[in-house]
């Protein structure tokens, strides 16, 4: 008899792992509450129960021995927390900064709306941030010069810090961190959430062996579960020390830890994730990079126009021996698509890779320039 799986959300992000396991012999449920969410193309069956209702999806998951998974999806690890009585709320960024003040880690200064007393900020002329507790993908992050005279209610205040941004994307496992890839980032103009940019870092390994130790500190201490997770990490322009962002314990999206860190590595991503979730370790020797590539950029094609799409694709791309090549497009024919000041404002994509010195953000640029296509109606 075949294992069984559920797979949740059932988004594109998750077809490729639906994939995986069925060329693995299992049984795979697609479970989202979105009728059309592309998953349920791909899995063996939709699971008809909605997803506010934990009690039956708990009652179904025991019935009939099955596991849940989900990848680089925030709401996809915050309904399985739910489902196995998780108490820790690794999501929570009130939660993380308490976690890296009590461990004497680099953190901006920050509290909650609950704890607001504008009288008392009144003369602090800082620029901060106010995002929500638990949000994700940056939704309704919001940049001040100076304190606002309101706080909305259940949001995390904080002073901005200036700065370089970093992605880090690795595998806890064993109360250790391996990092497979520390990603610059670039942010459009007029914008401080939409990264277009993700490109191999230029940091000193003094820079790097901090940021190794603050993430093992952070992680140890939230008392992360086995598996991927995902870091932002800013560099202080003031004193050039590494400060958290947040971190989350699963992938980053947008294919940038099953396209860049398996091309980056070389290592069967999927099997490890599997062998996390279902096992609750990974054999160490499944998680040593075999440093494939040492250079590398995905370039994101942003959203800078409202419409219904009436064609987007890529020209062929001629080939070049030296540079390893891989595009997606996020949308298709008869979407509408529209600006938005987050990261799912995104056209699709262009990743390459070498291990030559390339400048691989202006040899992406022109490929985009050339060979992308958007037609609106």
């Amino acid at each position: 008899m075949k294992k069984k799986i559920i797979i949740f959300p059932a988004s594109r992000w998750q077809t490729d792992l639906i994939k995986f396991l069925k060329e693995k012999n299992y049984y795979v449920y697609s479970l989202d509450d979105d009728n059309f969410a592309l998953g349920h193309k791909y899995s063996n069956k939709r699971l008809n129960i909605h997803t506010k209702n934990i009690c039956e999806i708990r009652k179904f998951i025991k019935k009939n021995k099955c596991n849940i998974l989900s990848c680089c999806s925030d709401l996809g690890l915050k309904l399985i927390n739910k489902i196995y009585y998780k108490k820790n709320d690794y999501f929570n960024k009130y939660k993380q900064r308490l976690i890296q003040k009590d461990n004497g880690l680099n953190t901006p200064k920050f509290f909650k709306s609950s704890q607001f007393n504008y009288k008392k900020f009144l003369s602090c002329n800082k620029k901060v941030i106010i995002k929500p507790i638990s949000g994700s993908g940056s939704n309704n992050v919001e940049y001040y010069e100076k304190f606002p005279k309101t706080i909305k209610e259940k949001t995390i205040t904080e002073e901005f810090i200036d700065g370089k941004e970093f992605n880090v994307d690795g595998y806890f496992n064993d109360q250790k961190i391996i990092i497979y890839a520390i990603m610059e980032k670039r942010k459009l103009k007029n914008t401080k959430t939409v990264s277009y940019i993700m490109k191999q870092n230029s940091l000193t390994k003094k820079i790097i062996k901090k940021i190794n130790n603050i993430l093992s500190i952070f992680l140890r201490s939230f008392k992360y579960p086995n598996g991927p997770f995902h870091a932002e990490i800013i560099i202080n322009k003031k004193n050039n020390e590494p400060y958290i962002v947040e971190a989350h314990p699963r992938e980053a999206g947008f294919d940038l830890f099953y396209l860049t860190c398996k091309k980056i590595t070389g290592l069967s991503l999927y099997q490890n994730l599997l062998d996390a979730r279902l096992h609750g370790k990974v054999n160490e020797k499944n998680l040593i990079s075999r440093n494939v590539y040492k250079n590398f950029c995905c370039r994101m094609i942003p959203i800078n126009i409202n419409g219904k799409i009436k064609n987007i694709f890529f020209k062929r791309i001629n080939k070049n021996k030296n540079i390893k090549i891989y595009f997606k497009t996020f949308f298709k024919k008869n979407d509408n698509i529209s600006i938005e000041n987050n990261d799912s404002s995104r056209l699709g994509f262009i990743q390459c890779f070498s291990n030559n010195k390339v400048d691989l953000e202006k040899y992406s640029l022109k490929l985009q320039e050339k060979y992308f296509k958007l037609e609106l109606h």
